[in-house]
């Protein structure tokens, strides 16, 4: 038999505009990948002070004031996640259409200003493919059960036959009791005292995300006297992300016997954003190619819709059928997420007109990060005013870190036309290390929650290396960039007696790749 649950908006009039946002989805579009042109990563992005290239416009508008003719660039790439598994017709390689972007060049004669140059620039500022997956792992009799029988207490034992009750829990819960993998205990008076959950052997775990962050950049710079160079950008964001997550559990009958649950659980999330970007290039010493640089960004603001489906199978007879299955829907919900301010400071100088080298510092504090709800209106017209979800602001101020970006790179002109580049980029953890899917908060939130899996990312390290030519007008890049990261995946949370500690032990995850990235375009 299966059995459908469909989530009304009215049971819950305070969580109409919510959904099930929380510190993982921010930290997603929040954070960038080194991306652009191949000249620009096999530098490692490390070109905020040495300008001059079409994918500056994005960490240093005034980057695109040193252009002294116009040019048109075109990128893909080839991604490999080489720990990846083909899944949910994803696969571990996959094609992308990485840039293309141009700038227009303005020469301005007499006076102080030089040139007023114009550009602008699609990249892919998030590319979301990933996979995660492991294999039969020992919980110790734990199970995602537990938190269901969590998340079904509040100041009393929720009666999850009741829809008041269903509305005041996550969606997954209530499936959870829907497919008997939480059993109730009723008193002489009928009310539920206590739910049973069940234990594990061990669980699988596999998810599978894809799509990305669109930026489009327009830009305008300003080169004065060849000495000093400002330039502002205008960003659009689009954001695509989609997830699907398949796990079970092997779950024992006392008599040697296994059987299993599994959950599958699909979620998407779209939305619009925009920021501005101010950028400066300052040459201090008129015999001298050193400069430096210094840019801020305004917080990217991003509207976005999140839709999910839960799908769950438990292997409890119902009526004559040896299984009982149950489904969930919650779509069209929409929020606000503010990502934070960011600064950079950067430097760079070059040796005759053979090297080139720039390093670079980014600062963006990602406990400064907020989510809010839009107005909604109610079932008669009237509006409310979206405000801030200040329960999820204490977990983001509590679990998320300032992130610190370092890049460094350089180029060698090796022969005629001919270049060779080599860069490393870092990027800081965004997470607590004790952070997690806190689902007891006051948000709403999580009364939309389909999911209880999370992953604390570590740091990123990217290794890079390229290689160009330049003829008259033409020019190529390839670029080679190694990315590697680590993570801690915890499928629930179960917390330790007296402490928030999870009782379940972390499976560690690769999330290394590989990208080959080629740039063509035409300088005139």
């Amino acid at each position: 038999m299966k059995t459908k649950s469909i989530l009304m908006a009215g049971l819950m009039a305070v969580a109409t505009a919510a959904d099930a946002q929380d510190i993982y989805k921010v930290e997603a579009v929040a954070g960038n990948d080194l991306n652009g042109t191949a000249r620009f990563v096999g530098m490692g992005g490390a070109m905020g002070a040495l300008g001059a290239d079409i994918s500056v416009m994005g960490t240093n508008p005034a980057g695109i004031g040193l252009y002294r003719s116009s040019d048109v660039a075109l990128s893909a790439s080839a991604l490999v996640q080489p720990d990846a598994e083909s899944f949910h017709d994803v696969n571990k390689a996959r094609p992308s259409f990485d840039q293309m972007g141009f700038v227009y060049a303005a020469k301005v004669r007499g006076g102080a200003l030089r040139f007023v140059n114009f550009g602008f620039n699609y990249h892919k500022s998030r590319n979301f493919k990933n996979y995660i997956g492991t294999g039969a792992v020992a919980t110790g009799g734990l199970s995602q059960s537990m938190q269901m029988m969590d998340l079904a207490y509040t100041d009393h034992w929720l009666d999850l036959y009741y829809d008041e009750d269903r509305a005041m829990t996550t969606p997954l819960t209530c499936l959870g009791y829907d497919t008997q993998m939480l059993l109730p205990t009723y008193d002489a008076q009928g009310n539920v005292v206590d739910y049973t959950p069940c234990e594990a052997d061990a669980y699988n775990y596999r998810r599978v995300q894809w799509g990305g962050v669109q930026q489009y950049d327009f830009n305008v710079a300003f080169n004065v006297k060849d000495r000093v160079y400002a330039g502002l950008t205008f960003g659009l964001y689009n954001v695509r992300m989609n997830s699907f997550t398949d796990y079970g559990e092997l779950l024992p009958d006392g008599a040697g016997n296994q059987y299993e649950y599994y959950m599958q659980n699909y979620e998407q999330l779209t939305g619009n954003g925009f920021d501005v970007k101010l950028g400066l290039i300052v040459r201090p010493f008129a015999r001298s190619p050193f400069r430096v640089g210094l840019s801020f960004a305004t917080p990217t603001y991003y509207s976005l819709t999140a839709d999910a489906s839960l799908f769950m199978h438990s292997p409890f007879q119902n009526g004559d059928v040896p299984y009982t299955e149950g489904s969930v829907d919650v779509v069209g919900n929409e929020y606000n997420v503010r990502t934070p301010w960011r600064l950079g400071v950067s430097m760079a100088t070059t040796v005759g007109s053979r090297v080139a080298l720039d390093a670079e510092y980014e600062l963006a504090n990602y406990r400064k990060s907020n989510i809010s709800y839009p107005d909604y209106y109610d079932d008669w017209g009237s509006v409310y005013d979206g405000e801030t979800d200040y329960a999820l602001r204490e977990e983001i101020k509590r679990f998320m870190k300032p992130v610190h970006t370092f890049r460094v790179g350089a180029e060698a002109r090796v022969g005629k036309g001919t270049y060779l580049r080599a860069g490393y980029n870092y990027v800081s953890a965004p997470f607590e290390k004790d952070a997690y899917l806190n689902l007891f908060t006051a948000s709403s939130s999580y009364f939309y929650q389909t999911n209880t899996d999370y992953v604390n990312l570590g740091a990123t390290n990217r290794y890079t290396a390229g290689l160009g030519w330049r003829g008259k007008h033409f020019y190529a890049d390839v670029a080679y960039q190694f990315q590697k990261q680590t993570g801690d995946l915890y499928t629930f949370h179960l917390p330790e007696a007296g402490s928030e500690a999870n009782r379940l032990a972390a499976a560690p995850v690769d999330l290394k790749r590989h990208q080959l990235l080629f740039t063509v375009g035409y300088k005139f």
